[in-house]
């Protein structure tokens, strides 16, 4: 299973990005100033992704993941840049659905603005005294997988004040609804991949889970295309000309 999925990191690496640019594309072209915090956030899972394809072509990033004993400096150094990235990820899925929350209900309540930003920065500082990070400059895996699993299972709770707040709606923005869905496709996938990693089926159930992870999340992508599709310019009927 290792070997396939190191074979198919990078096609899978591709077509995300492709979907990423994508959907950049369609946010541009539609509802950037409503949407811009999905439009931040995919535009930096677009980089991202296309920066931790060409690594691991470069690199050789995935090879010999599952051995320790086996990685170069080369897979170390590919290995700290994908997890400092997926933290930066995680958190902005959680600002993501704050920011929809806000969007949602924000007017009727002036505080929540506050309530929400504070919340944020707890799940910014949580990390640190939770999991007691060593740092040798960077901290170790097992910190960044657990910070990851927080993130993502706090952003998955928000998404169900989102979703109640938005059955509470008189008038549900159907883009809204898109996003949400997709975010909890997104989020509960990854949290449950993370998860699973703290039963100790590690070796070619890592593959597994990685190839899990990447498959929902190209799910949720393709979901919030869906959404934000540019809409069909109506036909104009042509004039009828009148006869001589």
């Amino acid at each position: 299973m290792t070997q396939i999925y190191d074979a198919l990191a990078p096609v899978l690496g591709a077509v995300s990005g492709v979907v990423l640019l994508l959907l950049v594309v369609f946010l541009l072209l539609g509802s950037t100033r409503k949407f811009w915090v999905v439009l931040l956030y995919v535009s930096w899972e677009l980089v991202a992704t296309v920066g931790l394809t060409i690594a691991d072509l470069l690199l050789h990033g995935t090879a010999q993941q599952m051995d320790r004993a086996k990685q170069t400096a080369n897979n170390r150094l590919y290995a700290h840049l994908y997890w400092t990235n997926d933290v930066i990820v995680d958190l902005l899925r959680f600002v993501l659905v704050a920011v929809l929350i806000y969007k949602v209900v924000g007017s009727s309540k002036p505080s929540l603005g506050r309530l929400l930003a504070l919340l944020v920065l707890a799940m910014i500082i949580l990390p640190f005294p939770l999991f007691h990070p060593t740092f040798d400059p960077y901290p170790q895996v097992p910190w960044f997988n657990s910070t990851s699993q927080l993130l993502n299972f706090g952003a998955a709770i928000m998404n169900l004040v989102l979703w109640t707040a938005l059955i509470q709606a008189r008038k549900r923005d159907p883009q809204i609804v898109a996003v949400s869905i997709g975010l909890g496709i997104l989020v509960t996938g990854t949290a449950i991949s993370y998860g699973l990693r703290h039963f100790k089926l590690q070796g070619e159930f890592t593959a597994l889970y990685n190839l899990f992870l990447n498959l929902t999340q190209l799910g949720a992508w393709l979901i919030w295309c869906r959404a934000f599709w540019p809409p069909k310019k109506p036909r104009i009927p042509a004039t009828a000309i009148p006869p001589d």
